[in-house]
């Protein structure tokens, strides 16, 4: 996981949409939080507090085991929009975006364990 602190929320919430290319919206669903939520984030103006802080935590520990399971973030982001069948031809960029963290995380778990649907 990062050495970041949640405290410089701004530099994680950078950081994920950098290396996973998604956008301020994808975060915000992910994290079941409004948008402007993401902005103050990523202004330093406020810190993410216990669910989210937790949820944040979740993607950010997703984010570290997609590049070290593809090496790099474009065949990371490549995984993330591809379509899969354990999530029912869903992208896990979309289960993400339904607030299902768990289930990507599940999918790319199965993968590293070598289990091919």
């Amino acid at each position: 996981m990062t050495n970041l602190s949640i405290l410089n929320a701004g530099l994680l919430v950078e950081g994920l949409e950098r290396d996973l290319d998604v956008s301020t919206d994808t975060l915000a669903l992910a994290l079941a939080v409004d948008r402007r939520t993401v902005e103050r984030w990523r202004a330093n103006q406020s810190v993410p507090q216990g669910k989210t802080r937790e949820r944040l935590g979740e993607l950010i520990a997703l984010r570290d085991q997609l590049l070290q399971m593809f090496g790099t973030p474009d065949a990371a982001r490549d995984w993330l929009r591809s379509s899969s069948r354990y999530l029912g031809g869903f992208t896990p960029e979309e289960s993400l975006k339904a607030g299902r963290i768990d289930r990507v995380r599940a999918d790319l778990d199965g993968l590293a364990a070598g289990v091919f649907l």
